[in-house]
């Protein structure tokens, strides 16, 4: 979820909200994925720990810019095992036509097939066999920017799963 990004410091009332909408849609959590700012999820998991009850799943994240990946957008997930999942956002956006598949794929653990916000723009097919042929778990994102918008698309992995897709796993 990207729609908290608009204050630093997300309010009780605001993550509220955002384990409603979870329990709503039957999911177990969320991932906060705020555009470079790798302490907002944090920051949102603290609040749903500790005021909360740890009612939901919280898994922090940031969308960066990867100057490696020829300037490409890749998300981070900080896993609650010590060890980061990486995986290419949205394939093709912002960039038309552009399929973006030059990058070092061995950062990657996996890859967007469904997003949300952007599925117009995701050539499927490709995505597949880059999939197949680099190991990318394929990964369905609502993407969201707004409360609504929240388990519009999303995965049923566990996080043992995300575990043995990790390259730097402590766990």
């Amino acid at each position: 979820m990207e729609a908290t990004g608009m204050v630093a410091y997300p309010s009780i009332d605001l993550v509220r909200k955002i384990v409603k909408r979870v329990n709503d849609r039957g999911l177990d959590g969320i991932a906060i994925t705020e555009h470079d700012d790798k302490e907002y999820g944090f920051r949102v998991k603290k609040i749903v720990d500790k005021s909360l009850d740890s009612q939901i799943l919280i898994i922090p994240g940031r969308e960066i810019t990867v100057k490696e990946m020829g300037w490409a957008e890749m998300v981070e997930l900080f896993l609650p095992n010590g060890s980061t999942f990486r995986f290419l956002p949205h394939p093709s956006y912002p960039y038309p036509g552009d399929d973006g598949f030059e990058y070092d794929m061995n950062l990657l653990q996996g890859i967007e097939i469904g997003n949300a916000l952007h599925d117009r723009q995701i050539n499927k097919k490709r995505v597949k066999e880059i999939s197949k042929k680099y190991n990318l778990i394929l990964l369905k994102n609502s993407d969201a920017h707004t409360l609504d918008e929240i388990g519009s698309f999303h995965n049923e992995i566990s996080l043992e799963e995300l575990y043995l897709f990790t390259k730097y796993s402590l766990g």
